[in-house]
């Protein structure tokens, strides 16, 4: 029979497609997630997975069970936030997820204000661009990068976040004719905008910035990053480009969770206050 922590496990496993990827996502090693998942099919009586060499693939008996395992997940997921949403203290934890980069460049350096208001508030802080899943309460608050916020979700968009091309003052000094473009995932600042060749592509905004700013190439990057780095400038004649948008976002059920409300109207405060540098005007 099921238990709830074998319920989490087949749902990793069929989310991600793979143990390794289900071990990641319940913070187990790969060892433990393959002999928990053998254990549950002998208890079962049946295989939940076809194996591949790459994937796991669920068997009919498992998509069986899939609709019945999401719905216990969304009823105990239910459950904890009407738990949580009933904590009427000024104190505790704030799951808070965002970008590594947006939180250096916009929260860190008025985090002590939050917390001088707030001592009794505790930031657990997750640095990623994965939209946490609010209603399995994977953070209490998502400040994310994106033009498709989720209609499940409450919040408001903080600004607009265009990018503009910089380069270091060095790099322009002594320019060579054929720049080198330094080139990020994300797809409108993976081409190069001008007569370039690529010679480093990064998924991340940090890496992409310092070998901007150690004179590797040129490349585009979110105004709230590269107006702040010191020894980097735009590229002049060029200007900034329309890109995504800034939203903070939490589960309706949460709302009126003093210490979430607390931490929400901090991020829409300093997002207010620094709105012009974020979105480029400040130049």
């Amino acid at each position: 029979m099921f238990d709830w922590d074998d319920i989490r496990l087949f749902l990793a496993v069929s989310r991600t497609g793979t143990v390794r990827g289900a071990a990641k996502q319940l913070s187990l090693t790969h060892a433990t997630v393959s002999r928990r998942l053998h254990q549950l099919e002998e208890k079962l009586g049946t295989t939940l997975f076809d194996r591949t060499s790459t994937r796991h693939i669920l068997t009919e008996a498992g998509q069986n069970i899939l609709e019945t395992a999401q719905e216990v997940e969304a009823g105990m997921a239910r459950i904890d936030r009407m738990a949580f949403a009933r904590d009427s203290r000024l104190a505790g934890l704030v799951r808070l997820s965002m970008l590594d980069s947006l939180y250096l460049a916009i929260v860190q350096p008025f985090l002590g204000r939050f917390q001088a208001r707030h001592p009794m508030i505790e930031i657990e802080l997750i640095t990623t661009d994965y939209l946490s899943n609010l209603a399995q309460r994977e953070a209490d608050i998502v400040v994310r990068i994106t033009k498709t916020p989720p209609d499940s979700a409450l919040g408001r968009k903080l600004a607009d976040s265009p990018l503009a091309c910089y380069a270091a003052e060095g790099y322009l000094a002594d320019r060579p004719k054929l720049d080198r473009w330094i080139a990020l995932t994300h797809e409108p600042a993976r081409q190069p905008i001008l007569s370039a060749r690529t010679v480093l592509t990064a998924n991340s905004l940090i890496i992409a910035r310092d070998h901007i700013r150690d004179g590797l190439g040129i490349g585009l990057l979110p105004c709230f990053l590269g107006d702040q780095t010191e020894g980097v400038t735009r590229m002049p004649g060029i200007d900034p480009i329309p890109d995504m948008e800034i939203w903070a976002l939490m589960h309706p059920d949460i709302k009126n969770v003093p210490r979430i409300r607390s931490a929400m109207d901090f991020l829409y405060e300093i997002f207010d206050e620094q709105r012009v540098l974020i979105e480029g005007s400040a130049y």
